[in-house]
């Protein structure tokens, strides 16, 4: 009983007295999402295309 005393004697005003954690503003991924699938579609339609005309060559 007296370590649980003591431990939290020795903890609590830590945990008391510590500052507040970061605001929580989250990195806005939709616009980089967005713009990578974008990316990602138009590399592959070029890639289609030319390979659509190395077909016919």
């Amino acid at each position: 009983m007296k370590k649980l005393v003591l431990t939290l004697t020795a903890i609590l005003p830590m945990v008391l007295i510590a500052q507040p954690g970061m605001p929580n503003n989250p990195t806005p991924l939709d616009g980089i999402i967005g713009l990578l699938a974008a990316a990602g579609v138009t590399y592959g339609i070029s890639e289609y295309a030319r390979k659509q005309r190395e077909r016919k060559d």
